[in-house]
């Protein structure tokens, strides 16, 4: 009866030698296959092709999307990472914000997107931002951009780095601003 098992436990222990050999101290990191983003999945995660993620709320009913070209799913963490990636928010303060980005990190569990890699972000009634490596906090409704970054709006431009646009509080700040005002565009 026990001569049955072997098979299996020398099977077993192929497996787990397998799972194991890959995070000893002093191996090296295998690169992605061909035809897959380097940014995507160090940690396991499931590998996505197209992918179309909406986050629902049951008590407001509002929600997030995010469309993505190629993208990972890290279950443990609770984070989808894309490549080619737009998004559109459609909850509080942040309703009519669309996000594109060449990558971006979603954060579940905080509720925090970010652009290792810069966006563009565009509001309903003008307001557009180019921004270098960014993050946003969906539930604090607060952008925070630490490098360079354009911000214009109805019959204003400024650029400048350290952006800090608060959509909660109606409020930007922004280091060592420059800017230009149009006043024949500003809405009244």
């Amino acid at each position: 009866m026990n001569a049955r098992l072997l098979p299996w436990a020398v099977f077993a222990g192929l497996v787990l030698a397998m799972a194991v050999f890959p995070a000893l101290p002093g191996k090296v990191p295998v690169d992605p296959a061909a035809g897959t983003p380097h940014a995507l999945a160090a940690r396991p995660a499931i590998l996505l092709a197209a992918v179309d993620v909406r986050e629902f709320h049951d008590d407001s009913g509002e929600w997030n999307r995010l469309i993505a070209e190629q993208a990972s799913y890290e279950y443990a963490r609770r984070t989808v990472t894309g490549t080619r990636v737009l998004i559109h928010l459609m909850g509080k303060a942040l309703r009519g914000t669309t996000v594109q980005a060449p990558s971006a990190s979603w954060d579940f569990d905080r509720a925090a997107l970010s652009f290792p890699e810069g966006a563009r972000l565009a509001r309903e009634g003008g307001w557009t931002a180019d921004v270098s490596p960014a993050t946003l906090d969906i539930a604090g409704q607060v952008l925070r951009v630490p490098g360079p970054a354009t911000l214009s709006g109805p019959g204003i431009t400024a650029s400048g780095k350290d952006l800090v646009w608060k959509w909660g509080e109606g409020k930007i700040t922004m280091d060592s601003p420059k800017g230009r005002f149009h006043p024949a565009e500003v809405s009244r």
